[in-house]
């Protein structure tokens, strides 16, 4: 009995390092990467909250949003891979990678405690491990705050198992970071007594008073998330949100079993609507299943339960279709903490197997290595499109040929590369698929980049035409205005993209420099003010209010920001 349980002591702990060590296989070679194209640059590079953990950097971390998520947790990782090397990127995908190959490793471990089959849990971790529709969060630095938060989601998931008081206790305190990381973890207590009844553990009084704690703490984080959301929920729309739901899910999980065709970008490019094929086939496909499942619940209970608890864990993603005036289908990272229940109807569907019929071991291990091997070398190639954002983008637009979004984003690249001339062929194939007035806005991007200051004039001001609130059109032509001395009229366009966005914090740090320059220093402070509440690392608003505040006086707080300012113009 001693030698075998020592067998077994030591086969899991060669399982969890088997786990934690072949994400470096699949993802490996993002250490050799750069920071992404989106979001690493505003998020880790100029952001004062990432600079090493002073006590004003942790101050800044827990006091303010991203500029729409609170995650004070995931900021002060980032702030000790500061401490490690400084902003070299290097060490910030190590972290991610080894975050990851731990998140297989705990999952690992739940699926065994609840199912009993140690082996087929290993093979569902190990599949996690190195599957490609998890390129996005590890190797997207930004991402941290989904692999952070899942990791203290899953450990505080295995402590509740244990159910004991200092298990529990460990629990709420694992959970607590977990919220910090990312509030989007907020679901996880209602799956708690969902796993329980895996065990075969009945519904105490004492087990569901014992949830309580997770779900105060779950309330108070997403209203203190709806302070940083407050503009997405508002623009989120009820049908769309139903109409698009179960596509968004069936997509994903499609993905999870057919892995090809994984992008940055899923933007909606058909019809929001009943009447779009796809939508109503998944629509009318989600209630079959659930109808189905509910019926055979007592038959199939493990596939109901994993059913809901996918579903449960995934319903944070609905309040994210939309995003700046673009809707998005998904995010592969959105399945990062939902595949729980996938991982899990995985593994009893592989036990179910296993009970009725015991393949010879050779053929489990061929087969399993060589779609683990597969799945490998699928990553691998995924990894090497966030190689630079040309091939990112590039490689985004080939999945999604009609997306507006990857198109411009990919004009905007050859932009910033020098090569308006590529950048004007991509915009013009894009015209040809029908207009868009995102298309027209990089266009007189464009062209106020290289001198053709009328043609600029003109393709912004037939993007008013086509969207009169589009606030960035307001903005392009008040900053055109503004280098070409029209600084009254700049004004005026400036203060309505504004209007139309109060977040625009470019268009507020115009404001402040015109009014300053005119004396209007009370004004100019306001509206620098205004930038800063909306984004504390913006440069231009840190160099604009400091001189204003040294006309007034207040030389040491001046003093202070100009500060700011020069240490976030460090590259």
């Amino acid at each position: 009995m001693m030698i075998t349980a020592n067998r077994a002591a030591w086969w899991q702990r060669g399982a969890i390092a088997l786990l934690i060590f072949i994400p470096f296989f699949a993802f490996g070679q993002s250490l050799l990467q750069g920071y992404a194209p989106i979001d690493d640059l505003f998020v880790v590079v100029k952001n004062l909250a990432t600079r090493g953990p002073t006590w004003e950097h942790l101050k800044t971390a827990f006091t303010t949003f991203d500029p729409e998520l609170y995650i004070p947790a995931t900021l002060v990782s980032f702030q000790l891979n500061y401490l490690v090397s400084g902003l070299s990127p290097w060490s910030y995908h190590l972290v991610n990678i080894l975050l990851h190959g731990m998140n297989a490793a705990l999952l690992f471990l739940i699926l065994k405690k609840i199912t009993g089959a140690p082996r087929a849990a290993l093979f569902a971790a190990a599949l996690f491990a190195v599957h490609p529709i998890h390129a996005e969060a590890v190797i997207w630095i930004t991402a941290r705050k989904d692999l952070l938060s899942t990791f203290f989601a899953v450990a505080s998931t295995l402590a509740f198992l244990k159910q004991t008081r200092y298990s529990v206790l460990l629990s709420i305190a694992l959970f607590l970071f977990a919220l910090l990381a990312k509030v989007s973890v907020a679901p996880l207590p209602i799956v708690f007594p969902l796993l329980l009844s895996f065990q075969r553990k009945k519904w105490s009084r004492n087990t569901l008073f014992s949830i309580v704690p997770f779900l105060l703490l779950s309330i108070a984080f997403v209203l203190l998330a709806l302070f940083g959301k407050e503009r997405i929920v508002q623009t989120s729309r009820g049908m769309e949100t139903l109409l698009l739901a179960p596509w968004s899910m069936v997509f994903l999980v499609g993905k999870s079993f057919i892995p090809q065709n994984f992008s940055p970008l899923y933007e909606m490019t058909d019809p929001i609507a009943l009447t779009n094929p796809i939508i109503s086939a998944s629509l009318v496909g989600s209630l079959g299943i659930v109808g189905f499942l509910w019926f055979f619940r007592r038959r199939w209970n493990g596939a109901f339960v994993s059913f809901w608890i996918f579903f449960i864990l995934f319903s944070p993603a609905f309040l994210t279709f939309r995003k700046a005036g673009t809707v998005f289908l998904a995010s592969d990272r959105y399945i990062y903490l939902p595949s729980l229940g996938l991982l899990l109807l995985l593994v009893l569907l592989l036990k179910g197997i296993g009970e009725r019929w015991t393949p010879p071991k050779p053929v489990i291990a061929g087969t399993s290595g060589f779609l683990i091997a597969l799945l490998c070398l699928l990553s691998i190639q995924q990894t090497k499109y966030w190689n630079s954002a040309d091939a990112l983008f590039t490689h985004a637009l080939s999945v999604s040929p009609r997306s507006v979004a990857a198109r411009t984003a990919l004009a905007q690249t050859k932009l910033d590369t020098d090569l308006p001339e590529e950048a004007f062929a991509i915009l013009k194939e894009g015209l040809k698929q029908g207009d868009d007035a995102r298309l027209h806005l990089m266009a007189g991007t464009i062209y106020a980049r290289v001198g053709q200051v009328p043609d600029a004039l003109e393709q912004f001001n037939k993007v008013k035409q086509m969207d009169p609130t589009n606030a960035d059109a307001f903005f392009s032509i008040a900053s055109i205005e503004e280098q070409t001395g029209s600084a009254e009229s700049a004004l005026a366009n400036y203060r309505t993209a504004a209007q139309l966005d109060p977040s625009d914090v470019p268009a507020l740090v115009g404001i402040g420099r015109i009014l300053a320059a005119n004396g209007d220093l009370a004004g100019a402070e306001q509206a620098f003010r205004s930038a800063l509440a909306w984004n504390p690392n913006s440069m231009e608003a840190h160099r604009g209010i400091a001189p204003v505040l040294a006309k007034t006086g207040r030389t040491d707080e001046a003093q202070i920001h100009l500060e700011l300012g020069l240490e976030l113009s460090k590259p």
